[in-house]
């Protein structure tokens, strides 16, 4: 009993814990939370104890509850800014009173659910792997607390006869105590196993409704991504440079490019100091087909599909990395005249699956387009600030001044930002107002949207039409399982140049090769694996919606097909080789078969050799049972043996009194009363509480133990058959 109750303590607290620690895992609760969270459980595992000065009483933790529902609201209006983390303060607080309380049975219950609700909590605030890691310890420690809990409860209402008549069955042992805790480890273990077997399939069988999206009801986290739908500021990306958060993760079906980007959004005004984006104001929609968007009716050349799971954000821009062609699992789509597409959702995690066409145009075809636009292309591309700057153009001809073309020259000015200008997060002002004007003859250094700005003004200059591009590197690939990591600090612009006669925008990245070196590339390999888990804990499990589901289906169907195809052709193999070795030997096969005399001769042969090892066998099974008559009982398909060898094996009363014994043994241990072996027969005989064993152990005594036999075998035997019958019926 002591063991139980130490184990019903250690698994309840084990599953509050763990209610907590998921709680933890996800960010939402601040360091001072989680410390005094800590030392309270810490102190009311040592308060839980009769008569101990740290318990309070049930009346005084309801009051303590209700008098922090004030602080609750001002937490909620005034200190935290959403409801979330104030229900998680205000769920921690109730579950430290309730440790600390005088616990009664529904006291654990109100204990377990306030646990199982911190987990299904954490489960909309968090897509990280270990998340279910944590899920199966609370799994574990959840059925190891219930069955504690009830072995415990029911012991505690159990009559003193009962508990007396198990502890004289259990004969009182102190070694007995551990094996109740062990049976339930072992069964928490198993029904685990049988709960992981069946809810497997059923979570990948069961129908889904939703569309991909990876979006919480209560996920309020907004990531900044550095830019917005709408513009651009210039210096606007030096606080997201720093931050090392996940941005979105993109699951692609071979490498990419390395001079490629993950597109957003795309600017075409700029005014000096921030580039707008005037043509959103005309955004229409997308018709969906079936699930799907296609974005362009001409025929798509080689497309290469990703499948990109993107955090919360405060932009709606959809981002892909080539020219999209198709877009599933969005609820809603739109773009502008500018080619930037935007989602209905925003501020949410979700995932979405892009096929893009990544050729472009051969150098050699855009160093042949002689630039001609039309006026809106002019008006829209070609737009200078009122504050231009005239040594920009000058700065732009000494460049360019060697190339023929304009693709020539806008290589040119990508090669002369690259490396004659330097990337720094720390911006430093000089004595020039314009910004552009600053960054290019005074200091020098800048971040990423001061060279593309650079860079497009200056080409403008040229009469090359340009747009600002915003979104974010590629970033760490992990070659695990072909995914991309970009981060908040991969966030970056470059620039568009437009070359009319194959209707081709080309990207050109005049920032300095170092300003792409990330937080992420000093990771290891482990790392990689671990990040690996995590997007298959993503994909397989927070992304599973219908789509996944038909691909999954058809997955395992084309295997299966596999599996049945090479089946048959190995049973086909099979057969041929069965067929060839057949006609090869028929001649002397039908000689054979044709040889009445040598048939005859096997089959006597066969039959005489059948019966000597029938009878060898047979005569040394009885020597064996008459030995050991004990057998009998303890081979289930020997016992119709007993009735006959029982008066044939040893003709005497105590032969036939240990036979009964043993008969009886195996009944009952067949219907799961076994006996101990620090009890005797009659103490048996008495714990179980039949008649009919009691007949029978008594018998066994007189035969086995006394001076002289007196079995009745007659009664003996009715005992016997009373006992079967009883059994039978239970």
């Amino acid at each position: 009993m002591i063991a139980i109750e130490r184990f019903f303590k250690a698994t309840s607290y084990a599953l509050v814990t763990g209610g907590f620690l998921t709680l933890a895992l996800t960010g939402r609760v601040d360091a001072v939370t989680c410390i005094l969270y800590a030392l309270a459980l810490i102190a009311s595992w040592f308060a839980d104890r009769p008569g101990s000065r740290l318990q309070i009483s049930e009346r005084v933790a309801n009051w303590c509850v209700l008098a922090y529902l004030p602080f609750a609201y001002l937490d909620f209006r005034y200190l935290s800014g959403s409801w979330i983390a104030p229900l998680i303060h205000f769920v921690l607080f109730v579950s430290v009173f309730k440790l600390f309380q005088v616990k009664r049975d529904r006291d654990w219950v109100f204990l377990y659910l306030l646990a199982v609700f911190e987990m299904l909590l954490a489960a909309g605030l968090t897509i990280d792997a270990l998340f279910l890691a944590l899920l199966a310890g609370f799994t574990l420690t959840g059925l190891a607390a219930l069955q504690a809990f009830e072995i415990v409860r029911t012991r505690r209402g159990a009559r003193a006869a009962t508990r007396a008549m198990t502890f004289a069955y259990d004969g009182r042992s102190r070694r007995a105590e551990s094996r109740p805790v062990r049976y339930l480890l072992a069964m928490t273990f198993v029904m685990a196993l049988l709960i992981g077997a069946l809810s497997a399939p059923m979570f990948f069988i069961l129908p889904r409704w939703n569309t991909g999206l990876l979006a919480q009801s209560f996920s309020e986290d907004t990531a900044m991504t550095g830019f917005s739908d709408l513009s651009i500021s210039l210096g606007s990306v030096e606080s997201i440079k720093t931050d090392d958060r996940i941005a979105l993760r993109a699951r692609v079906e071979s490498p990419l490019p390395p001079n490629r980007h993950w597109r957003g959004m795309v600017l075409t005004q700029f005014d000096g100091r921030e580039w707008t984006r005037p043509e959103s104001s005309r955004r229409f929609a997308i018709s969906q087909q079936n699930g799907r968007y296609v974005l362009d009716e001409r025929q798509p050349g080689p497309l290469l599909m990703q499948t990109l799971y993107i955090e919360p954000m405060a932009t709606g821009a959809l981002f892909h990395c080539g020219e999209p062609w198709l877009v599933t699992g969005l609820r809603g789509l739109a773009r502008d005249s500018t080619g930037t597409f935007y989602r209905a959702e925003r501020g949410t995690r979700l995932s979405y699956t892009v096929a893009a066409r990544l050729t472009e145009t051969p150098a050699e075809q855009l160093r042949q387009d002689p630039l001609r636009y039309d006026a809106g292309e002019r008006a829209t591309y070609l737009q200078l600030p009122a504050t231009f700057d005239a040594r920009i153009a000058k700065l732009a001809r000494e460049v360019a001044a060697d190339a023929t073309n304009g693709y020539d020259q806008a290589r040119a000015i990508e090669r002369h930002l690259k490396t004659s200008y330097a990337y720094t997060l720390n911006l430093e002002r000089g004595g020039d107002s314009d910004p552009i004007a600053d960054f290019l003859f005074e200091t020098r250094r800048g971040h990423c949207e001061y060279f593309a700005s650079a860079m497009a003004l200056m080409c403008r200059s040229l009469g090359i039409a340009t747009r600002l591009a915003g979104g974010y590197h590629l970033g760490e690939y992990n070659e695990v399982n072909q995914t991309y990591i970009a981060r908040q600090a991969d966030a970056h612009a470059w620039v568009e140049a437009y070359f009319p006669e194959t209707g081709s925008w080309i990207e050109f990245d005049p920032t300095p090769a170092a300003a792409r070196a990330s937080a992420s590339d000093w990771l290891v390999s482990a790392r990689r694996y671990i990040d690996a888990l995590r997007m298959f804990y993503i994909d397989y499990v927070i992304a599973y919606d219908a789509q996944r589901q038909r691909a999954l289906a058809r997955e395992a169907g084309t295997a299966t097909a596999q599996y049945q195809t090479a089946v048959q052709q190995y049973v086909s193999s099979g057969r041929r080789r069965l067929r060839d070795w057949v006609e090869t030997n028929a001649h002397w096969m039908y000689a054979v078969s044709q040889d009445a005399q040598l048939l005859r001769s096997a089959a006597a042969t066969g039959l005489a050799v059948g019966a000597t090892m029938l009878v060898l066998g047979g005569y040394l099974l009885w020597r064996r049972i008459r030995r050991t008559p004990r057998l009998l009982f303890e081979r289930w398909w020997l016992e119709w043996l007993a009735p006959l060898l029982r008066w044939t094996i040893r003709p005497d009363e105590r032969q036939s009194a240990a036979l009964f014994y043993d008969a009886m043994t195996a009944l009952l241990r067949r219907a799961g009363y076994r006996r101990p072996p620090h009890q005797t027969p009659l103490e048996f005989a008495v714990a179980i509480g039949f008649e009919e064993v009691l007949t029978i152990t008594e018998a066994y005594n007189q035969a086995r133990y006394g001076k002289r036999p007196q079995a009745d075998a007659q009664r003996v035997a009715r005992a016997l058959q009373s006992l079967r019958r009883r059994l039978r019926r239970r």
